[in-house]
Parts: structure tokens; C-alpha cells; sequence
């Protein structure tokens, strides 16, 4: 059959989340996924494409023959896609993609080296945001799209987050998988997958079928050093600050007050001491896990350590706000928590302090280990909300109380603008607060509506 699409103009805008159209868009309806579209969003539409074994009522249809099944195929074809041309790079696991695509796409930067990027913070090129994507790891057309764009503006190196969701669900459908990193993996989505084996596998699936070139990893994270028979790469390079027999070993030398980082890190291109201001032990994981495909890229080691002194943490990550004993960060998973807390635990003088709740209709199971991670570490807890959407807000916040063993030093505020004011009034100049959980969000999902909120924003009307 003919390809469709090659009937409309080479510069159309086609798209398959009904929240991204916009005037005069073709809109791509995959297994039914026009049915959810408002009438004044189909009114937006130039045309919407319907598979022809489907039947709805919408103006400006075009029924196709096998859309659902070929569609991907056809796109590739209108879009012009060669995907022998880019080099792209996918960073998986629990925590650290963010950051770690983050320090990768400021080096680059520094080092005049076009790339573009798509991750939880957004869609870039050159370093220039061009979309505010929903989901960490998006569609196959969305990323078509993208990949158009930097054809054309001669960009072959493309950085993806990939979520176990998105590759559970087969965004990366047909993209080949040159280059991949793994971060770390601890329980996460378990709402979706139902268990810890089934969220690994769909981490591992990523590279299950690829002929990497390079795959980078956490070797002192106990779960991917233990299923490393699974990477299928030309070259797999292990990153370890315990075993100096990894490729890259790296070793802390000195912490200063202000968050910088002085290192010695050894790896297969020499020897490199520097100091980058990235405030934790973690954020070095994730800025050497770059390494690789910085040197496969760039092949020159040395442009990459001579920028790192200039790095500065991603939107949300660990942020200090303006008054500097206050800490945001997107910590919302068991191994997060622990990590930041493990950190501002060693640095505070005094009390460390926290704001944080759990997402509602979600993994139920961390809730509690989240409460015993803070009892461990924070002298006072401010149980809050995070997003509960359709569930009772009290309820999430007993499941985290559940793990606290130090009754005297929880406090229950579910409006978490109120909590983050009274945890700010309490604190103490040799102090330390937490809020963890939403970091760069600036909705709170309540309901089935998407209210602002700014973590950030609720500390500036605290402190101006």
C-alpha cells in the first residue's frame, strides 16, 4: 500500500497526544485514541487519522487501511528518517537520569558540540528548550518529530531518558540503541509493572536486543552488577568509587562547605583531579556515567574534566533556594530519599528537617519504607501531600507513618503549603529542611485537576 502521508505536505505537524495539538495539526489516532479528544480539540485539527476498523464521530476524519500496525513505518518514511545518521544515547534506571542527562548536555554545550536531548525536564536543542513533554520518555511519533528537526539542523546526537514505562510500552519501537546508561535500579512503579523482577526486565529490555557500541554502568549498584550478562554492547564500562579494578574509579578527596566536589577519577584515557560543584557523592556516578559517550562522541577526555568545574545541578535536583539551609529535590522513591538524606544528614550542624509525602494511586509498598528512611535520618517530619489525585490524602500519610518509630517527631499538615511554612518557621539557623518529592513540578494533582504549585514558589513567599 502507498504510504498515506506522502499525500500531505512535507512540513506538517503530526501528532498523537490530543494535550500537544494545536491549530491546524494532523492528529494521529492510535487504537482508538481519537475518542478522547474535546470537540474544540478536533476542531483544532487539520485532519485526524483514524485505522478504517475503527468508528467515530469526528469532522475532518481520513480512514486508513492497517494505521495501527504500519503507521510507524510510514512516519519513518515522511519524516525522511535515516537512523543509520544519529548516534543516540538512552539513559535508564531509577534515579539519576535527569541529572546525569543534565551534566552530559552542559559539557557538550561548553564544548560547542550540538546535541539535543527529551527527558522529565523537557525537550532541547542545543540546549535551547523547544517543548514541555509530559512523559519522561515519549511517543514514537513525538520522537520522529524531534528527530526531523535535528536532521535538519545537522544534529546526530540525540540524549533520551528512558523509563521503564516508555520502554515497556514500546516508545523506542525501532530507534536503534547505540549507546546506553544505567544509573542505578531500586523499587520504583511497581504500581504498573506489580513487581520488582518485572521492572528490572523492562529496564534490561532496553539493550535485550541491541548490538550497542557503548553501554556505561553503576557497578557498585547491586542489581545492575548482577545482571551485567544481560548488556549486549561492543564495550561495557563500569563505574565504581569501591572496585579500582573498574574502567572508571573514582575516588572523593575533599567535600567543601559551598558543594563542591574535589575527585581523582582514573579511567581507560588517563588520570583526571578536578572539583565540580555537584554538591553529593551520587552526582559523581551520574556525571562519570557520561564519560563514554562524551569520549566516543568527542574523543578528547580532557575537554570533558576541563568543564566539569563549571557544572550546575538540573532544575529540582538537590537545589538550594535562596536561603541556603533549604533543599528541594525530586527524591520520591526509597532509594532517592535515602541518598539525599544520607547527604544533608553528614552536612547539617544541628537538626535535619523534612516536608515530603507519596503519590496517590501509586506504588503503595514505599510508603512506608519513605517513613522509615526519614525516622532514620530527619529529627522532625512534616507529613504532606505530593500528588494524591483520587486517593484520601490521610490515608497515604498513615502508610507513611506506619514506618516512623518516633512518634514525637512527625507532624501531620496534608496542605503542603502550610507544611512547608511551618517546617520553614521552625527551622534554626544551624538547621536543615528537606522537601522532597516534587522538586521541578509546578502542578499538584489533586482530584482529577492539576492545580499550581511550586515548592519553590511556596519558599520565596516564606522567605522574601
Amino acid at each position: 500500500m502507498k504510504n498515506p502521508f506522502l499525500e500531505f505536505s512535507s512540513n506538517e505537524n503530526v501528532v498523537t497526544n490530543s494535550k500537544y495539538l494545536k491549530k491546524n495539526d494532523v492528529f494521529l489516532s492510535l487504537k482508538g485514541g481519537a475518542k478522547y479528544l474535546t470537540s474544540d480539540q478536533a476542531n483544532l485539527a487539520k485532519h485526524i487519522l483514524l485505522d478504517s476498523s475503527e468508528t467515530i464521530d469526528l469532522p475532518k476524519v481520513i480512514k486508513i487501511k492497517d494505521l495501527n500496525s504500519t503507521y510507524l513505518e510510514w512516519i519513518d518514511e515522511y519524516f525522511d528518517i535515516d537512523h543509520s545518521y544519529f548516534d543516540n544515547l538512552f539513559i535508564t534506571g531509577t534515579n539519576g537520569k535527569t541529572s546525569t542527562l543534565s551534566f552530559l548536555s552542559q559539557i557538550f554545550k561548553s564544548n560547542d558540540i550540538k546535541h539535543a536531548s527529551s527527558g522529565t525536564l523537557g525537550t532541547f536543542i542545543n540546549d535551547k528548550k523547544i517543548f514541555n513533554n509530559e512523559l519522561t520518555t515519549e511517543e514514537p511519533v513525538f520522537i520522529r518529530n524531534l528527530m526531523s528537526k535535528c536532521f535538519r539542523l545537522s544534529i546526530k546526537n540525540i540524549i533520551f531518558e528512558a523509563s521503564s514505562i516508555g520502554v515497556d510500552k514500546n516508545r523506542l519501537r525501532g530507534l536503534k540503541i547505540d549507546h546506553a546508561i544505567f544509573t542505578n535500579i531500586s523499587r520504583d512503579h511497581l504500581d504498573y509493572h506489580g513487581s520488582l523482577k518485572k521492572y528490572i526486565d523492562a529496564k534490561f529490555k532496553l539493550i535485550s536486543n541491541s548490538k550497542a557500541k557503548t553501554v556505561a554502568v553503576n557497578f557498585d549498584d547491586e542489581i545492575i552488577s548482577r545482571h551485567l550478562r544481560k548488556m549486549y554492547s561492543k564495550e561495557t564500562f563500569t563505574i565504581s568509587s569501591k572496585n579500582i579494578e573498574s574502567d572508571i574509579f573514582f575516588r572523593v578527596l575533599k567535600f567543601y562547605e559551598d558543594g563542591n566536589i574535589e575527585f581523582l577519577a582514573e579511567t581507560p584515557w588517563g588520570k583526571f583531579q578536578a572539583a565540580s560543584k555537584i554538591e553529593s557523592k551520587f552526582n559523581l556516578y551520574n556525571l562519570f556515567l557520561s564519560l563514554p559517550y562524551f569520549q566516543y562522541v568527542n574523543n578528547d577526555c580532557e575537554d570533558f574534566f576541563a568543564q566539569v568545574e563549571n557544572l550546575s545541578l538540573p532544575y529540582g535536583r538537590l537545589n538550594k533556594t535562596e536561603k541556603e539551609n533549604i533543599y528541594i529535590d525530586y527524591a520520591h522513591s526509597p532509594k532517592a530519599l535515602e541518598s539525599v538524606c544520607k547527604y544533608l544528614y553528614k552536612k547539617k550542624k544541628n537538626k535535619l528537617i523534612i516536608v515530603f509525602g507519596a503519590g496517590g494511586e501509586r506504588d503503595e509498598g514505599k510508603r512506608y519504607q519513605m517513613g522509615e528512611i526519614a525516622d532514620k535520618y530527619c529529627e522532625k517530619i512534616y507529613v504532606t501531600s505530593d500528588n494524591p489525585r483520587n486517593e484520601d490524602p490521610r490515608q497515604i500519610a498513615d502508610m507513611i507513618i506506619d514506618g516512623i518509630k518516633g512518634t514525637d517527631k512527625i507532624c501531620i499538615e496534608l496542605d503542603r503549603s502550610c507544611a512547608i511554612k511551618n517546617a520553614i518557621n521552625e527551622l534554626g539557623e544551624e538547621d536543615i529542611l528537606l522537601i522532597a518529592g516534587k522538586g521541578h513540578e509546578k502542578k499538584q494533582i489533586v482530584g482529577d485537576e492539576y492545580l499550581d504549585f511550586s515548592d519553590f514558589e511556596e519558599v520565596k513567599k516564606c522567605t522574601a
